[in-house]
């Protein structure tokens, strides 16, 4: 029995060294994109990587185990010559998906996914891109590795020859069935049950490690964990991008977004062209819950106190209902989908423009702080591409201070924000996401409102962050930096929670907008106009002036030229809203559940639905 493991570890090894072959091919082919990586950094690339080689080697795995867990039944050379077959099969798919790669990033730069194959549909692109080395070469390489694979599998299956004596009838399965079960915890990249926490699904932000060098983060994510993973994620928007015409499409979506803003009059509302700014960004902070919002009493009394004391937008609303579409809002002006989110897709998201990029370019001091796991969402590979000097995560608190689900209360990290920030230069353009206010709402104090349902539990942790909040903003208040900071003061999305509103109302989407500090020149101003997360980065910067990156969806909410409107994702539609309509579509059933004011409005939610999928899909 010992045996049987020992050479079930070995076979695991060595589909891991397989993975270690294909990114030291990768790196050679690819050599110009790395020309300026150290040595160190090239070997960190194998060492991140190991993450997606394991959960991928476990998926490789699986038929093997299944075959030697059946083997008492089907016998000794049935088996033998399965595992033989099955293990030819697997290496031969994985060298067709790595060879396709080095060829896609050498024109490209990007790993290979699922997003390429619809260049199926026209196959006279692929046969116009043809030379002699990116057809004769990958043909070569592959008829080599074809026979390779046979070979070596033949030596695998004879060198770690697995005995199939009938004294194992009953612990061979039993052994091999507990591997398989085994197996889930490096496919999925860890396990989070309490007290372990050691991590959260895998995905590909996982292995990015250098802000600065997009190549090395490229090398270390396994080529087809990458393509399993896209083509999960591309069947569920595949499906929704051909609702009308795309000229039609096209009209309706510019109708509604409105003309660009960039260059047109706006009114100052800062007193310095370079403030230190402050993102405070609420996890799942509704309007709901805040009465000058038109929400529930006592639940935020500080965020109410400081309304008064800055500007705060009234109409401002999310883009999306998860963190993943409101982080890439926010920071990127990208809206949310239905079924994805582009931050989780590193290799689209470098393609954006990036609000923490963009005021690193003005020799700003960035930083991003969140208690929770930085491989949530692709946080990680995001705040790298958008080359943050520093990111602050659960794993950078003590492990004491470790001690919910998600990882740190909200009072500690604002308390660690403040310290740093007193011994930062400046001008510094730091963010904060808070994380307390996530279900389950488990928080450090009293519940307020009590905990005998979810609307109270989510109330009382929105308190308690609201008093984080509030104690933060005293503090600033007596330091030298407050007079020169600019503090924003948002929303990750809203929710259903209190008054159980539905998915798809607007309600749900309504966040706040408060901006605050000395950096100010008016205070207590209330600005009614729709807006949307998309529009905080533009707005942003045109504040600033700072001359911003092109912006697809994004508009200056101050502008003089701009036109109030917002959308929002949810389950499977869009809403839309603007001072004079409001509308939500429902993808599941194609057809509106809402409209406002009468059943005869243009066809924007299906509009939109497909511009975004298209230009996602195109990205």
């Amino acid at each position: 029995m010992k045996n049987n493991l020992f050479k079930y570890l070995s076979l695991w090894g060595v589909f891991i060294l397989y993975f270690i072959f294909y990114r030291t091919v990768f790196i050679l082919y690819n050599g110009s994109s790395f020309a300026d990586a150290s040595i160190e950094k090239l070997l960190l690339s194998y060492l991140y990587g190991l993450k997606l080689d394991l959960s991928f080697s476990g998926y490789m795995m699986l038929i093997p185990s299944l075959i030697l867990a059946v083997s008492p039944v089907i016998g000794p050379k049935i088996s033998s010559r399965m595992l033989a077959g099955s293990i030819t099969l697997i290496l031969a798919a994985v060298s067709i998906i790595e060879i396709i790669d080095l060829e896609v990033y050498s024109y490209w730069g990007e790993k290979f996914d699922a997003m390429h194959l619809k260049y199926l549909d026209n196959p006279k692109q692929i046969t116009n891109s043809i030379t002699f080395k990116t057809l004769v070469f990958p043909l070569l390489f592959s008829l080599f590795l074809f026979y390779a694979h046979f070979k070596i599998t033949i030596w695998l299956v004879s060198r770690f020859s697995f005995d199939f004596k009938n004294r194992y009838y009953w612990q061979k399965p039993l052994l091999f069935f507990t591997l398989i079960a085994l197996s889930l915890i490096p496919i999925r990249g860890g396990f989070s049950i309490v007290p372990f926490r050691l991590g959260i699904p895998i995905n590909v932000g996982a292995v990015y490690f250098d802000p600065d060098n997009m190549a090395v983060n490229h090398a270390a994510v396994n080529t087809p964990w990458n393509f399993v993973y896209s083509m999960k994620k591309a069947s569920k928007i595949d499906t929704h991008y051909d609702l009308m015409p795309d000229h039609v499409a096209v009209d309706l979506f510019s109708k509604i977004n409105g003309a660009p803003t960039k260059g047109t009059p706006y009114p100052s509302l800062l007193n310095t062209p370079q403030p230190n700014i402050l993102l405070i960004i609420l996890e799942s902070f509704t309007a709901k819950g805040v009465e000058v919002l038109g929400g529930a009493k006592s639940v935020t009394p500080e965020l109410n106190k400081l309304s008064k004391e800055g500007v705060l937008f009234s109409q401002f609303y999310a883009s999306g209902h998860r963190s993943n579409r409101g982080i890439g809002s926010l920071f990127s002006s990208y809206p949310g989908l239905p079924y994805n989110a582009i931050i989780e897709n590193p290799f689209k998201t470098e393609k954006l423009p990036h609000l923490i990029k963009s005021m690193k370019e003005q020799d700003y001091q960035t930083a991003f702080y969140y208690g929770g796991e930085i491989d949530f969402a692709n946080f990680r590979a995001y705040f790298n591409q958008g080359k943050a000097d520093k990111i602050v995560s659960k794993l950078d608190f003590d492990f004491s201070s470790n001690n919910t689900k998600w990882g740190i209360h909200d009072d500690v990290v604002f308390d660690t924000l403040f310290n740093h920030l007193n011994k930062e230069a400046m001008p510094f353009f730091y963010t904060l996401f808070t994380l307390s206010s996530h279900e389950p709402f488990d928080i450090p104090v009293e519940p307020i409102f009590g905990s005998d349902n979810n609307e109270d539990s989510f109330k009382s942790a929105m308190h308690y962050t609201d008093a984080c909040l509030g104690k933060f903003i005293a503090q600033a208040k007596k330091t030298t930096w407050w007079d020169k900071t600019l503090i924003v003061i948002t929303a990750d999305h809203g929710t259903t929670q209190i008054n159980n509103t539905s998915n798809g109302q607007k309600e749900t989407f309504h966040i706040p907008l408060l901006w605050l500090g000395g950096a100010l020149t008016v205070t207590d101003t209330v600005i009614s106009t729709i807006g949307s997360q998309l529009d905080l980065a533009p707005t942003l910067l045109d504040q600033m002036n700072i001359n911003q990156p092109e912006y697809v969806y994004g508009r200056n909410m101050l502008s003089t030229h701009y036109q109030p409107r917002a959308y929002y994702s949810f389950g499977d539609g869009f809403g839309v809203l603007s001072d004079s309509i409001s509308q939500v579509y429902n993808g599941e059933i194609d057809a509106y559940t809402h409209q406002q004011p009468s059943d005869n409005l243009p066809d924007y939610g299906r509009a939109i639905y497909q511009f975004i999928s298209n230009d996602f899909l195109s990205k």
